[in-house]
């Protein structure tokens, strides 16, 4: 006769213990989906930190290149009035040397640069 009551009923420590592992399931399945979630959250944040890491370096070299322009341009409008300035020299000894030498200078037109 007790093997029949063993067979038919559950006592306390099966219902502890069923118990117990459906707790640590739940758990278990829990921290599953808290970990998925986190994963996947902070892999779309690393894109976006990437992208963003990216948009800046693009604007930093475009930065770069304008201020590269910039110093470009002031070099070559020096460069133009220091070649201006030795045109202007030039003429100015040749028109003396040729007083000097009695001869006539050549013209000064704007197809000689």
């Amino acid at each position: 006769m007790s093997q029949i009551k063993e067979i038919g009923g559950w006592g306390l420590f099966e219902r502890a213990v069923t118990l117990l592992l459906a707790a640590c399931v739940t758990l278990l399945a829990a921290q599953t989906a808290l970990t998925w979630f986190y994963v996947s959250a902070s892999r779309d944040i690393n894109l976006v930190t990437t992208d963003q890491a990216t948009e800046r370096a693009l604007l930093a070299v475009k930065e770069q290149q304008a201020a590269s322009n910039t110093r470009l341009d002031a070099i070559r409008d020096e460069l133009h009035s220091n070649l201006s300035a030795v045109r202007d020299q030039l003429r100015a000894l040749n028109e003396k040397a040729s007083i000097v030498a009695g001869v006539t200078p050549p013209e000064t037109g704007g197809s000689q640069r």
